[in-house]
């Protein structure tokens, strides 16, 4: 499948920009540490002249992000900037601190909407976030939405919120959010140190399938988005995927393909989720934006080479053998980088032929894919 993500051409039409690491909150599932900012972070000027080389490539949407994005005094400046270049730009924020104010200064900037995160009612939000965070995030919502800015909701799955789907939905939908997505929460920044907090991967076969269920549901008013990281494969991923992508199937993470992640300071990565500095790690930070231009980080040869020079033989556990690799090509390339390479056991597929569920696959495994279980549970067992 990358032959044919080579074939449309590797540009960066999709941009989660990281503006300030700087945070008012201290989330226990967050996977960038945020809290202080980054050392020597982006001024306005340089701020501005990367939104210009964003559009210059061809950057289609914009994610703006943090941290708490607001926290950059310039963040409705470079909003004004990208949506005066014709890419559509949202901003996602916690609520905490958001009001009239940053209501009119995101409309004046153009931007299409707001997106807030919220992950459950206020025992279970306030416990991830902060004491009131809840009562903050939902009025931040209603009266975004009474101004005429669209909002949309992104929640991150825990032990805490996995069986309440169906009720945030039908609150969603009353308060008259337009559009929400659902992230898998990994052991990954602040949840390494929570992970009794994280759903069982087992648990993943029956929460993608109630995923599924509700985006068959989805209406022009009201869509679920599932996240990168969830699915894969197995008679959920038409639903999963039709209405958000050229092909109604995952054709792998595409960081450094289509996908491009900007950190505060200017370093640039495929994903903003990848680790880079605050992780110990500095295998996906590409380049600098104060050393480099982006066309230039961008079009380097081997550039992102983990997605645009994909090898199978660097595929652990049952990703190496299962029939989707090609395709897939391992899932969501964080959720692998935190599984240490070893396959990914979040995988719907994964785990239906883990589990013996073959009613819920299209084919049924082939001999290598059983096999590779039978040896796991022989050598555990």
């Amino acid at each position: 499948m990358i032959k044919y993500l080579k074939q449309i051409g590797f540009a960066p039409r999709s941009c989660v920009w990281e503006l300030t690491l700087a945070c008012n909150l201290n989330c226990k599932h967050c996977g960038s540490y945020a809290g202080a900012p980054r050392d020597s972070e982006l001024g306005k000027e340089e701020l501005l002249r990367v939104a210009d080389e964003l559009a210059d490539l061809g950057c289609r949407r914009m994610t703006l992000s943090g941290g708490e994005p607001t926290l950059n005094p310039s963040w409705d400046d470079i909003g004004r900037r990208l949506s005066q270049r014709g890419v559509r730009t949202n901003l996602i924020s916690n609520g905490w601190r958001w009001d009239e104010e940053h209501i009119q200064r995101a409309k004046d900037a153009g931007l299409v909407s707001a997106a807030f995160s919220l992950d459950g009612f206020a025992s279970e939000h306030d416990l991830l976030r902060r004491t009131g965070s809840f009562d903050r995030v939902v009025s931040a919502i209603d009266t975004t939405i009474a101004r005429g800015l669209p909002v949309a909701v992104n929640t991150t799955i825990s032990k805490l919120n996995q069986h309440m789907f169906w009720k945030l939905r039908d609150f969603l939908i009353e308060h008259g959010v337009f559009s929400w997505q659902i992230q898998v929460a990994t052991a990954s920044g602040s949840m390494s140190d929570n992970q009794d907090l994280m759903v069982p991967p087992e648990d993943f076969l029956s929460l993608v399938s109630c995923i599924a269920d509700m985006c068959r549901l989805n209406t022009r008013k009201f869509n679920v988005r599932p996240s990168d990281d969830i699915g894969y494969y197995g008679n959920t991923e038409s639903a999963l995927r039709g209405g958000n992508n050229e092909l109604p199937f995952w054709i792998g993470c595409r960081a450094g393909c289509q996908v491009v992640g900007i950190e505060s300071n200017g370093n640039v990565k495929g994903c903003l989720s990848l680790p880079s500095s605050r992780h110990g790690e500095t295998r996906f930070v590409e380049g600098n934006l104060r050393d480099e231009s982006l066309r230039v980080l961008w079009t380097r040869m081997n550039a992102f080479a983990y997605n645009r020079q994909f090898d199978e033989g660097n595929l652990g556990g049952f990703c190496r053998v299962c029939r989707y690799r090609d395709f897939c090509r391992g899932g969501c390339t964080w959720t692998q980088y935190v599984q240490g390479g070893t396959g990914n056991p979040y995988c719907f597929y994964y785990q239906a032929v883990r589990q013996g569920r073959t009613e819920l696959l299209d084919e049924e495994p082939t001999d290598v894919e059983a096999a590779y279980f039978k040896k796991l549970d022989a050598s555990t067992g």
